[in-house]
């Protein structure tokens, strides 16, 4: 942790101060504030907390009130027992403590934010705490573990699905790569945050980032046809998001590569283009001083040689007016280097001495460098040796911590690709352990299946022989019915001839024989004959009625066919408690019908009578025969629970009735809804 300086110590005090004062105030409102029965009404500490974090949000505070603010949320969010809003709270005082420039808060909260997202494997929280500690040691030049965290901050975001900020983590990385001179790993690194960025709205600003990073590593190894490419791309980017003072910066940078390849002229009209921006000088005077620089560099190499050196006093003294000591440096260096020229010795050593001086105050190593190459060309040859042996000694020490730098960050890559490796490789082990219960799996329910279909098959095969066995029986049974009331009419075709040409003859002869003797007139004789002929009247008259009956009487196929039906019926709705009812109009030509079409119908009415059995609920079932102009009519209807017929419409019942009606050529019509029963309505030609 850094020093506390009297200035910081103050600020501090000052803080605690108000903090004490809004925790006072804060638990005096809430103990005066009562319900409706007199009893106190207490917040919650959650409660408390996100009150606090809405206020941060809002941010229309004093930004010391908004950085006690957050104070006061750290310590309270300890009480909170949730997890889930926990982690949200400390999500939120990173962020904004980053904001607000309290880096140690940010380092505790984003911390503690670790521990509680690694305790709960949360890939996201823990890919959050990265990033906002790769900020704070990035503030804080600890760039080693800066590049860690934003390493493993991408590496995290992309588990958790979150590639946008998985791609802002890897540029990051590759910002500090390019710092550090790691100009492949860093390449790389962008090109990886590309492929996560690219074609993602919204995204510009970083998308352009990406590319000006590119651009600054190809001018940095040379390469500057693509260092003009990549500019020109985030010039593009920078200005579809109308930010001037990016696109100043994308201007710039052009300039320099065009001032590097010696082309003067295409340099200054890119430090021109950036220094139309009038609001430049007020709103980026940093980059408002490097253009007039470049430009006054830009044209002295060109050539020019009127206007020097306030070409280059004039943005020294703007930076020193914003204390941009960096620029300052960049100032003397450029003076120095202009007095050398001139062949000002003595003016371009106290330049350089001045850059020297000021680079090392504040860290600055390459412009240190710059300084002792300087200061090396304008002194006498034993002390520029001196400073020769300097420029080497730090060149070295910075060789030697870019390398450190590059091998560090390639182990860590390294081991997190073992890792990465050993977690593939576990995870392509499962997935082959999952692929082959998969296939074994699969293999067992299609011979399952295919069992299935072949029993299925098979108890079809026996259905439709069982089916067409009981059609031959019905057949059979149909004829020998007929055959037989066939063998009854002859039978009793042959009982009324015998009765007609035997009995009834006999009876008349002795009929006239008692005639005959009614000669005798003694009163008793002639009464006991006369009964005896009434008596036998009486039997030739029934003998005559019987006989005629007997005759008449034909075989009649509706009554049969129909009383087929009926016992159908009867015997079916008696196992199940149903009463039916059965109409038959006695237009009905039944003779002149086929037994194929007599079979169908009959298994027709079967198979309805059985899906109603085991599926309507019904109370009453209805069986109707009707005559029509062409043909008949045949309705079964019920009064049960009804179907949905897009649902059932692939049932094997179903398919049998449209089969059979199907084969007697006839027209099926199925009405039904769900409480309503259903009604089958079969009309065929005789």
């Amino acid at each position: 942790m850094a020093p506390l300086y009297p200035n910081r110590i103050k600020d501090y005090i000052r803080t605690i101060q108000i903090l004490v004062m809004c925790m006072v105030c804060y638990f005096v409102v809430s103990c005066k504030h009562e319900g409706p029965s007199g009893a106190e009404v207490p917040s919650t500490v959650q409660d408390s907390v996100m009150a606090i974090i809405d206020e941060i949000a809002v941010g229309d505070q004093p930004r010391t009130v908004l950085k006690s603010q957050l104070l006061r949320a750290f310590r309270l969010h300890g009480l909170i027992q949730n997890d889930s809003v926990k982690k949200l709270v400390l999500d939120s005082i990173a962020r904004n403590s980053l904001r607000y420039r309290n880096e140690e808060l940010a380092r505790m909260s984003a911390e503690h934010l670790q521990d509680i997202a690694v305790a709960g494997s949360d890939t996201l929280g823990i890919a959050k705490a990265h990033w906002y500690l790769g900020h704070y040691y990035l503030r804080q030049d600890q760039i080693d573990s800066a590049a860690n965290k934003f390493y493993y901050a991408e590496r995290f975001y992309r588990l958790s699905g979150d590639f946008l900020n998985a791609g802002k983590s890897v540029l990051n990385l590759a910002i500090i790569q390019k710092n550090q001179k790691d100009y492949i790993g860093s390449e790389r690194s962008t090109v990886r945050a590309l492929e996560f960025l690219e074609g993602t709205v919204g995204e510009e600003r970083s998308i352009a980032s990406a590319y000006n990073n590119l651009g600054i590593i190809a001018k940095d190894t040379e390469k500057y046809d693509l260092a003009l490419e990549y500019h020109n791309k985030a010039l593009e980017y920078r200005r579809e998001i109308e930010n001037a003072a990016l696109e100043a910066s994308s201007l710039n940078n052009l300039g320099i590569v065009y001032t590097n390849m010696g082309q003067y002229e295409e340099a200054i009209a890119m430090f021109d283009s950036g220094l139309e921006n009038d609001s430049l000088y007020h709103e980026r005077p940093i980059t408002y001083a490097k253009l007039l620089d470049n430009k006054a560099y830009a044209e002295l190499q060109g050539g020019k040689k009127e206007g020097y050196p306030e070409a280059f006093m004039i943005p020294l003294r703007l930076r020193d007016s914003i204390s941009d000591k960096s620029g300052k440096v960049q100032s003397y260096l450029r003076l120095s280097e202009y007095h050398l020229m001139m062949d000002s010795i003595a003016k371009s050593h106290d330049y350089a001495k001045e850059a020297l001086a000021l680079a090392r105050e504040i860290g600055y190593q390459r412009g240190e460098q710059e300084s002792l190459q300087l200061l090396a060309k304008n002194s006498e040859p034993a002390v520029a040796l001196v400073y020769n042996n300097r420029f080497i000694a730090i060149n070295d020490s910075l060789q030697k911590a870019e390398r450190s730098f590059q091998d560090r960050f390639a182990r860590l890559r390294f081991q997190t690709d073992i890792l990465e490796d050993e977690r593939n490789r576990v995870v392509q082990a499962n997935k082959q352990l999952q692929l082959v219960l998969l296939s074994l799996i699969a293999f067992a329910l299609l011979g399952y299946i295919i069992i299935q279909r072949r029993a299925n098959q098979k108890e079809l095969l026996y259905q439709a022989d069982q089916q067409k066995a009981n059609e031959e029986i019905y057949s059979l049974m149909l004829s020998q019915k007929v055959k037989l009331e066939e063998g009854r009419q002859i039978e009793k075709q042959r009982i009324s001839e015998e009765l007609h040409d035997g009995i009834l003859s006999k009876l008349f002869g002795a009929r006239l024989s008692l005639d005959s003797l009614n000669a005798k007139v003694d009163s008793k004789s002639v009464g006991v004959r006369q009964s005896y002929i009434q008596e036998i009247k009486n039997i030739e008259s029934e003998i005559r009625s019987i006989s005629h009956e007997l005759n008449a009487s034909t075989f009649n196929s509706e009554v049969m066919y129909v009383d087929a039906i009926e016992k159908l019926l009867r015997d079916q709705c008696s196992i199940h408690n149903i009463d039916f009812d059965l109409t038959s109009d006695h237009k009905i030509d039944w003779e002149k019908m086929t037994n194929d079409k007599k079979v169908h119908l009959y298994r027709i009415i079967q198979e309805a009578l059985q899906n109603i059995m085991k599926h309507a609920k019904a109370d009453e079932v209805s069986v109707q025969f009707a005559q029509l102009v062409n043909g008949v009519r045949l309705i079964i209807e019920d009064d049960g629970v009804g179907m949905n017929i897009h649902k059932v419409k692939r049932g094997i019942g179903l398919k049998n009735i449209k089969s059979r009606v199907k084969q007697i050529e006839g027209n099926l019509k199925i009405k039904s809804e769900e409480g309503k029963g259903t009604q089958i309505t079969v009309d065929f030609a005789v």
